[in-house]
């Protein structure tokens, strides 16, 4: 039997990523539900069936409803994850998964009572390159990571969501360019590392409404590496995506002109085979409920990008070093 999704929030993420990954995995959408009814009404047009609900309160509770997809404005995520689990729902929740750790915390200890599958939609780390980076430094080809340095960024929100205006009102998004992109880039650099960043230090700068454009983290890992974080709505140029990853055997490095590339230590370079198929935050999901495997990517990755994030801003607001990340 197909899953059945209540999609809530209906915007440009749910038109452009999530509604398209629904149907290419050949499940079912029964209800939309939206903060703007119009929306909802549009991706259900789209969809080609299933009932709008003006409240997402509405949406969770039905009986065709098996899992929800959330794709609302952040300061959502924690209230619909928690009402969809206790209503014996699975959830798929965009990120950032939460907007707090303490949030995150509830998410996550609630899913576990009522044994539904949390999952965050933490995309990136299945991109083919950052799938081939963590195989290369899983197998032991790098040797002993010793730093590294990662970055995301691009013109803003507003050039692929133009009504989105809720990403730079921090009581809807939570923070800017850091939660909205340093999730991102957090998650893959844990996924490809395997480590635990354990303290950091953070500037903040720019300002879109009142949110940060731009946000650089100096982290350390517990293993000792050092690397940077940086996130960004101010790259005029384009996407700007970049992986470098120091080793005792030499460099991985990626960066949007460059394909994956390892270098050793006499400078020989060589392109990294990239695998020919990635799974997905939903196939993931999905290969759990039918109790396939547990999932690649769950709910404490995505507390632990939350984490990072949280003392981000702290360590930004203060002018000091975070040691108490996860």
């Amino acid at each position: 039997m197909s899953v059945r999704f209540a999609v809530v929030g209906c915007g440009t993420a749910a038109e452009r990523i999530h509604l398209p990954a629904l149907r290419a995995a050949g499940v079912d959408v029964t209800v939309f539900a939206s903060r703007s009814r119009p929306s909802a009404e549009a991706r259900r047009d789209e969809w080609g069936s299933g009932v709008v609900a003006d409240r997402w309160e509405d949406a969770i509770a039905r009986d065709d409803v098996d899992a929800v997809v959330i794709a609302a404005p952040n300061s959502f995520h924690r209230d619909v994850a928690v009402a969809a689990a206790t209503a014996g729902k699975h959830v798929l929740v965009d990120k950032p998964m939460a907007i707090t750790t303490e949030d995150a915390d509830e998410m996550t200890a609630v899913a576990g009572a009522h044994r539904v599958v949390l999952l965050p939609f933490h995309n990136a780390r299945f991109a083919a390159p950052f799938a081939a980076a963590q195989h290369f430094v899983a197998a032991g080809h790098l040797g002993e990571v010793t730093g590294f340095r990662a970055a995301s960024g691009h013109a803003g929100p507003q050039n692929w969501a133009p009504n989105a205006e809720w990403f730079f009102d921090r009581s809807l998004a939570g923070g800017g360019c850091l939660i909205d992109l340093g999730v991102h880039v957090v998650d893959f650099v844990r996924c490809v590392t395997g480590e635990e960043i354990a303290a950091v230090s953070a500037l903040v700068n720019g300002r879109r409404g009142d949110v940060e454009a731009d946000a650089q983290l100096l982290a350390h890992m517990r293993g000792g590496a050092i690397g940077t974080i940086h996130a960004s709505w101010s790259c005029r140029s384009g996407s700007d995506l970049q992986l470098t990853v120091m080793g005792s055997k030499g460099t991985l490095h990626l960066d949007a002109r460059t394909p994956l590339t390892f270098i050793d230590g006499g400078g020989n370079r060589e392109r990294v085979a990239l695998p020919e198929t990635t799974s997905s935050p939903l196939a993931e999901l999905l290969a759990a409920i039918a109790g396939e495997r547990a999932p690649s990517v769950n709910a404490a990755d995505g507390r632990a990008a939350v984490a990072v994030v949280q003392a981000g801003y702290r360590s930004a607001a203060h002018g000091s070093v975070i040691t108490d990340v996860i």
